[in-house]
């Protein structure tokens, strides 16, 4: 499972910073240790040159773990990049309530 664009009234949003972590470090962690920037790349929709900017902060942050093979980089995620993602997964389902919470509560008040 990872971010997509959502689509409301107006179209699609921009994805936010943590909407694009949350994508690559899912998309990492898809192939367990042996991810390549061009694998990523696809998986994650990016650009790879703007994908590898991205990656340098996700490995800055201790996100995720670099290792080279047959002399290419290979990613995956740390314990720190996973915990990332559980605590993005539970405050995404968390927003995602709030705001159908907020729609049913508008939808009613029209009545």
């Amino acid at each position: 499972m990872t971010p997509e664009r959502s689509s409301g009234d107006a179209g699609a949003r921009r994805r936010e910073a943590t909407d694009l972590y949350a994508t690559v470090l899912e998309v990492v962690k898809r192939y367990h240790g042996s991810a390549r920037i061009t694998r990523v790349s696809y998986g994650a929709g990016m650009p790879v040159d703007r994908l590898r900017l991205l990656m340098d902060r996700l490995l800055s942050l201790g996100l995720l773990q670099s290792a080279d093979v047959d002399g290419r980089p290979m990613f995956d995620i740390t314990a720190r990049g996973q915990e990332f993602l559980d605590t993005y997964w539970k405050m995404r389902g968390f927003v995602e309530g709030l705001e159908r919470s907020e729609e049913r509560h508008a939808g009613n008040g029209r009545r």
